[in-house]
């Protein structure tokens, strides 16, 4: 009989074998994209993938070999911590950036969490495309393949965001904040791990997300010094409702609060004048 593992994040042994199970089925997803396996339903802007369930149980059932005994949490499955108290459980997202793995582009990854009373305690979020592998335990610094990131100084400021130059609300952010460059990327995980790393400076999204999207590269963000809040400034609070209003992603401490108060001041503020008016 296989002992359980000890769930200490610090216990190499469990991110080892989080790294191989994340790996595993990142490079499946890849392969049965590249043999015309993508199918699934579009529901407004979601796009939902039979490889997003079917990613899902393969984590499922890594995770239970591991004999942890902790529920698996995705966004293909709530149950767990719906119907029961738990501390400790997996927090996963089989794809993440489920558009960009449908259309054939490369920014997606595979993501999951160990959470502690809901916090990230261990983090590894894996890109198959590029085969990076990012991860992170509380306490213990941030890796991307192995290399510790240190979040070196850039010396232009730089927005990251979906498209191939900004649009919308990221367009004004970047015109008014002055920002000197731009780089584009699929999945919501990928985009703050490139904050993590230094390929850029903020990440910003005022729509809903998840905590699924969020939990394992902000351990991620956090561990190699940078920090995200939600989009009005708050901190992010996991559990409850598992929903949150946007999310500002930055390397440095003012830059992220920078950022949330031109939202609330120049967006939240003139919608309010807008809705006032006869």
């Amino acid at each position: 009989v296989t002992a359980p593992l000890d769930l200490d994040p610090g216990n190499t042994m469990i991110m080892e074998a989080v790294v191989k199970l994340v790996q595993k089925v990142g490079c499946s997803l890849q392969s049965w994209r590249a043999s015309g396996g993508v199918e699934g339903t579009w529901e407004g802007s979601q796009f939902h993938a039979k490889a997003d369930q079917w990613a899902h149980q393969l984590i499922g059932a890594g995770l239970s070999n591991l004999k942890t005994k902790l529920p698996v949490v995705s966004e293909e499955d709530l149950s767990p911590t719906t119907t029961t108290d738990v501390t400790r459980y997996w927090l996963v997202d089989p794809v993440d950036g489920t558009a960009s793995y449908a259309e054939g582009f490369a920014g997606y990854v595979t993501q999951v969490a160990l959470m502690e009373r809901e916090h990230p305690v261990l983090a590894v979020v894996f890109a198959p495309h590029y085969q990076e592998l990012f991860s992170a335990v509380r306490g213990g610094g941030a890796y991307r393949n192995g290399i510790r990131l240190p979040l070196e100084s850039s010396s232009s400021l730089t927005l990251i965001d979906n498209y191939p130059s900004p649009r919308g609300v990221a367009e004004d952010l970047y015109n008014e904040m002055s920002f000197r460059r731009y780089t584009e990327c699929g999945s919501i995980g990928l985009k703050i791990c490139r904050v993590a790393e230094g390929t850029a400076d903020v990440f910003f999204k005022p729509g809903q997300v998840r905590d699924w999207d969020l939990a394992a590269p902000h351990l991620i963000l956090q561990e190699a010094g940078g920090h995200l809040l939600d989009a009005t400034g708050n901190e992010i609070s996991y559990g409850a409702s598992r929903r949150h209003q946007g999310l500002v992603a930055a390397r440095e401490d003012e830059l992220v609060h920078r950022v949330a108060s031109w939202y609330h001041d120049r967006i939240l503020g003139n919608q309010t004048v807008i809705k006032g008016r006869c």
